[in-house]
């Protein structure tokens, strides 16, 4: 069997072992895939599997959004508009895992962005300038969430908290907010063991 293709139908199998919705759509890709490929159509096995990762990572995206916590009083959570395929997208460019982000709205006009990634290289690098004060820029400061560390940065219409426990970092992006307290709150709201762990294994 052609390494590479392989390769991505070993991903897509461990992938299915997360949970069955779209299983129909993902098992019947994954054989059609199968069939091309032993009739020595290549290309179209490999279309086939990459619309049934495609089909997994919308699954995997949903699994993450609705561990989001509820909005805070005032506030509405938005809908996830992603596909699953632009959160793929951008977290193999930051170097593999998950990526998923919902918004936070008010009347105002103000908003939260809220981020979180998973399993991602790049949360190395942030529990570094969270956990590291000499690496912390001006007008950043230390937070406490519970028990663990948050860097705070803000100016007078927008703010920034950034958290990273083992596995998992989440980033809120406030826009419009002059009381950054709503970013320390909703941080608190935030599961961090089911999101390291969301089916509980």
């Amino acid at each position: 069997m052609n390494q590479r293709f392989r390769i991505t139908t070993l991903a897509v199998a461990a992938m299915l072992a997360a949970g069955t919705a779209r299983a129909d759509e993902i098992s019947e890709g994954l054989d059609r895939a199968r069939q091309l490929y032993g009739q020595g159509d290549v290309s179209g096995a490999l279309t086939e599997t990459n619309f049934a990762l495609n089909a997994l990572h919308q699954k995997r995206n949903a699994l993450y959004a609705a561990l989001f916590p509820a909005a805070p009083a005032g506030w509405t959570l938005e809908d996830s508009s992603d596909d699953g395929a632009g959160s793929a997208l951008a977290a193999q460019m930051l170097g593999g895992g998950v990526l998923v982000e919902r918004t936070y709205t008010r009347s105002d006009d103000s908003s939260i962005k809220a981020t979180v990634l998973v399993d991602s290289p790049m949360i190395q690098a942030l529990a570094s300038m969270v956990n590291n004060p000499a690496m912390l820029g001006k007008g950043a400061k230390r937070v406490r969430i519970g028990g663990d560390n948050a860097v705070l940065q803000r100016d007078e219409e927008s703010a920034e908290l950034t958290l990273a426990r083992g596995n998992v970092a989440i980033k809120l992006e406030g826009s419009g907010i002059k009381d950054p307290e709503v970013l320390t709150q909703l941080m608190t709201r935030f599961d961090l063991a089911k999101l390291a762990r969301p089916q509980g294994k």
